[in-house]
Order: C-alpha cells, then structure tokens, then sequence
C-alpha cells in the first residue's frame, strides 16, 4: 500500500494533531511545563485548522479504502478543532490550581480530537471501531481528572463499563453485517444490499440495529441516555464543553454517513424505532430538565433533547441527502458555538468561586447585577438553546422545522412544538434566575473579576456570543459557507 503526496495532504490536519501528541508526550517526560505544554497544544490546533485550507483544492479523496475526505468533512474536522481548541483554553486557569499531574490532560484533549477527526472521514468499519474508542479511552480520563473531588470517578467508572457495553453492541453488529455483505466498507455495503435476499436482510437489520444502538449510546439518546446527568455531573467544567461537542460532533457525522449508505435498506420497523427514539428523546430529555437543580444535570437532559432534534434530520438523508448534509451543519455550528460559551461561563464562575462549586442553579441567582455583560452572553446563549429568533439557534431549529413541514411528519411536529414549549419554560428559569436579587451566599463566595472579559476564557466566551448574535440577524454568509462545502 502506498500513499500518494496528495493523499498526504488530504491528512494534514490527523498528521499535525499526531505530531503535537508525540511532541507533548516527550515534553513531559523530559521536563514538566505547564505553559509550554498548553501553548503548544493551542498552536498545534491553530496549526490543524490553518491546514485545513490546502485541502480544500483536492477533496473529494479517497486514502486507502479506510478513509474518504470531502468538503463536508473539512468543515466537520473545523468545528471539532474549535472545540479542542477553546477546550485547552478553558481548562488553563482551572489546571494552575489543580494539585497533581497538570499536563497529561492536553495529552488527552489532543489523542481524543485525533480520534474524533479520523472518525469523520472514516469510510471502513475498521476505522469507524478503532477511532470511536480512540475519542472514548482519553474521555475517561478527562472526566476522572478532578478526582478529589465528589462524583468524578463514580462518573469516570459508569462511563468506562456502558461504553464498554455499547463497543460489544458496535462489534456484534459490524460481524452480522459482514457475515452477510462479506465486506467491511460503507460503499461496498451499499451495493450488497440491492442483492441479498429478504431472509438475509432480517440479518443486516439486525447487525445495523446494533450499530445504531452503539451510536445512540455515544450520543446519549433515549433510552441509551441514563448515564448522561451523572457524567455531566461529575466531569470538570472545562472538559464538559469539550466533551459535550467533540464527540457527539464526529459520532453524529458517521452516523449521518452510515446511515446515508444503508439507505436502500428500506425497512419500516427500523424507521419506526428511530421514529419513536427522536420523539422520546426530545419530550423526556426536556421533561427531565424542569426537574433538575444543578446546572451540569439541566445540561446534561438538555443535550439530549438537543440531539433529539438533530436526528430528525436523519427522515430526509434518503430523499435529500444534500439538505440533510445542509441542515446537520447549521445545527451542529450553533450546539458548537452555544456550548462552548455555556460551559465557558459555567467554568469562569467555577473557578472564580471560592469553594470551587457552584453547580446549583441557585447559585447564579442574581448574576446580572454584578456581571451584566457576562450575564448577557448566558442569556442569549439560553436563548439560542432555547431557539428564540435573533438567535443562530432560531436559524438552526427553522431547518429542523422545515423538515418536518416539507416531510409532512406530523407526530414528530407535535413532540418538537411540545419539546420546544418545554424546553423554552426550562430555559426561561434559569434566565428569570441570573435575574431576580442576588442570593446573600453567591455575594459571598462568587467574586469574578471584573476584567474576565480580557482573559482568553473571556476573549472565547465573547466570540462565541458575538458569532451566535451576527450569525442569528444575518445567517446567509454561514448559510453560504455551508453550501460551498456541499
């Protein structure tokens, strides 16, 4: 097997993000710095995203039969470096207070996005397999790093074994498909499938219901999603904007891309399951979130539903596989954007408390009168959660919309009216909160400064809002950007 210079180019950014994992890892062992370790990460991501432009002249490609690069998956590998970019940002001036080992945690930030980047252009089960556990082994580590702390291991340890459990679901259903299609690779899979037999269909329905089965898992969809709140919950702040995006990020394109292959598999009953998955995540994920007090579980249940409505895109991958493409990039850019200023601002308030914990909603009560611009910021990111108009989230949530009007899928319009008026009242209370007059404990432990906005958490968190308000009033030139990549 030999790789042509061009093929070479086309894996650029894997090459220079592989480069920066080897360059860190021998960093620490020879000498501990915490400075130069999160520098380099940072440049070595701005370097990844600056690669990104030479592959624009020759996508599409094909490297070896494992990996297929389009223009759609250049802008997929951007968002996912802007992730673990303004993750190793977040995570900086919460690991200066941090006891222990501080550097293996860019480590692990920098070989998951490795893993998520290889997944998006995966073409081939193999690579599909191996790069979902590269993205999940360093997550568990991420999310075991505030250790001292309480929750964090319990939530490292449920995530360890049900994703273990959802890999046996991923492998169980690659092996039925292969046994019927004797093929491992997504274009080979297509053609089998206009041939085999109704007998050996039962056989690939089952082996794809596996491989979704794994896939929703990793996405916390209902009902793979009872270990979301707790891992939410027990994480670090600073990981959670990562986690929460990056992965789901990469999963949700090879899901998008599998799915797109399997497409001539017409079966009513695999429909109907991914009917009632996408109805339920999206009325019980906000149900559950009216529910909650701590602000890292309200997140947790509303990502879930957040997710719900992105899967209705997956009901037009078939008959319009380019608006489909369309759509799951206008939606997955505000979930990017939105997150990272959401966690950013929950990270900020974390590491400015002087207990280091200000999980409860209760605690940001007030937040307005004396953090006006950065309660702002946390308005408008609810809003556009929320999908209120104005908002790059009302953009978002008008394709969603769009779907469902032009597929004429009318029980899925009734749970997304429903999820969204939940959704809008769960959002809502924590904006009436920042709000209301400040609570006498917050006055007393909270005290972020008031220069946050000149620090990079707060040059990060300022983008973020500024690109979720101009992209809201003025959305054609992402619109635009989109459409060149299709």
């Amino acid at each position: 097997m030999t790789i042509n210079l061009q093929q070479l180019t086309a894996l650029l950014p894997v090459l220079i993000t592989m480069f920066t994992a080897v360059t860190v890892m021998l960093s620490i062992s020879y000498n501990r710095n915490h400075f130069f370790i999160a520098v380099f990460s940072i440049l070595g991501f701005i370097s990844a995203f600056c690669s990104l432009y030479f592959l624009i002249a020759i996508v599409p490609i094909d490297v070896t039969c494992l990996f297929h690069i389009d223009s759609y998956s250049i802008l997929y590998i951007g968002m996912v470096i802007i992730s673990s970019f303004c993750a190793c940002i977040f995570a900086y001036s919460w690991l200066l207070k941090y006891p222990f080992n501080k550097e293996e945690f860019y480590l692990l930030i920098i070989i998951s996005s490795l893993g998520a980047m290889s997944l998006i252009i995966s073409n081939h089960m193999a690579s599909l397999f191996i790069n979902i556990e590269l993205i999940s082994l360093p997550i568990f580590g991420l999310i075991a790093y505030s250790s001292y702390q309480k929750y964090s291991l319990e939530a490292s340890f449920k995530y360890i074994i049900l994703s273990g459990v959802s890999s046996c679901f991923l492998l169980l259903g690659i092996a039925w498909i292969y046994s019927i299609s004797g093929s491992l690779d997504f274009l080979s899979m297509h053609q089998v499938f206009e041939s085999i037999s109704k007998n050996e269909k039962l056989v690939v329905l089952f082996g794809t219901s596996m491989i979704f089965f794994a896939l929703f898992f990793k996405l916390s969809i209902i009902p793979f999603h009872l270990w979301t709140p707790d891992i939410y919950q027990g994480s670090p702040t600073s990981v959670l904007s990562f986690f929460s995006t990056t992965s789901k990020i990469a999963i949700f394109s090879v899901l998008l891309h599998f799915f797109s292959n399997i497409s001539n598999l017409d079966n009513k009953t695999l429909y109907f399951i991914l009917l009632l998955i996408t109805i339920c995540s999206i009325l019980v994920g906000n149900l559950m979130a009216l529910l909650q007090q701590n602000i890292k579980r309200f997140f947790g249940y509303t990502s879930i539903s957040q997710l719900g409505y992105l899967l209705i895109i997956l009901f037009i991958s078939k008959k319009n596989y380019l608006f489909s493409l369309e759509a799951s990039a206008i939606y997955l850019c505000n979930y990017l954007f939105s997150n990272i200023a959401c966690f950013g601002i929950i990270n900020l308030i974390s590491n400015s408390n002087k207990k280091n914990n200000c999980d409860l909603i209760s605690s940001y009560q007030g937040l307005f009168w004396s953090q006006p611009l950065l309660s702002s910021i946390f308005t408008l990111v609810l809003l556009s959660f929320a999908g209120i108009p104005i908002t790059l989230g009302f953009i978002a949530k008008f394709y969603i919309l769009s779907i469902i009007i032009k597929e004429h899928l009318l029980i899925i319009g009734f749970s997304f009216i429903i999820g969204t008026i939940l959704g809008l009242y769960c959002y809502l209370r924590i904006i009436l909160n920042l709000y209301l007059n400040p609570a006498t404990s917050c006055k007393r432990d909270l005290n972020v400064s008031k220069d946050w906005c000149h620090s990079p958490s707060g040059i990060v968190i300022c983008i973020s809002g500024i690109i979720i308000l101009i992209l809201g009033i003025h959305p054609n030139s992402l619109i635009n950007l989109v459409k060149l990549t299709i």
